[in-house]
């Protein structure tokens, strides 16, 4: 059975989250059996997280890394490192400013845990975490403190 990470973070990140959030797959993939990372593709935490699943796939034969589509993608080519691509049927025919939002809300309901860089609530990021907290394991490795706001 795949079990699923959804990663979440601000475009933004200090320079020294790699040790951290390589750990953070690490015991991903350890203690809570994921096979499969789900990464939208936007920003540096996104990119960060994508290269360290790509740097353990020597190390853990397992996984693999997956792109969630916001928007209907342009062509046909797979990013490098990346097992597959697919665009959630909830946004197909939508492209507007609320694409991403909902992507991620879709991807946070999915999958079976997060790993985020969340620190503050003035994106929309903290979002998919406020939703999920309680309902599944999440490793935030930012200062963000989730709230309770299920609105289902």
């Amino acid at each position: 059975m795949t079990k699923i990470c959804a990663f979440f973070g601000h475009r933004e990140i200090p320079e020294d989250l790699e040790p951290s959030l390589r750990e953070a797959v690490i015991k991903a993939i350890t203690q809570y059996g994921v096979t499969e990372f789900w990464d939208g593709c936007y920003g540096e935490f996104d990119a960060l997280a994508a290269q360290v699943v790509i740097s353990l796939k020597a190390q853990y034969p397992q996984i693999r890394l997956v792109q969630i589509y916001a928007y209907p993608p342009s062509g046909s080519s797979l990013r490098r490192g990346y097992d597959r691509a697919f665009l959630p049927d909830i946004l197909a025919g939508i492209c507007d400013d609320t694409c991403i939002p909902r992507r991620n809300i879709w991807m946070a309901y999915q999958c079976d845990m997060i790993v985020g860089y969340v620190n503050h609530a003035e994106s929309r990021i903290h979002e998919p975490i406020d939703r999920m907290i309680g309902r599944k394991p999440i490793l935030n490795l930012g200062i963000y403190q989730p709230h309770n706001k299920s609105t289902d």
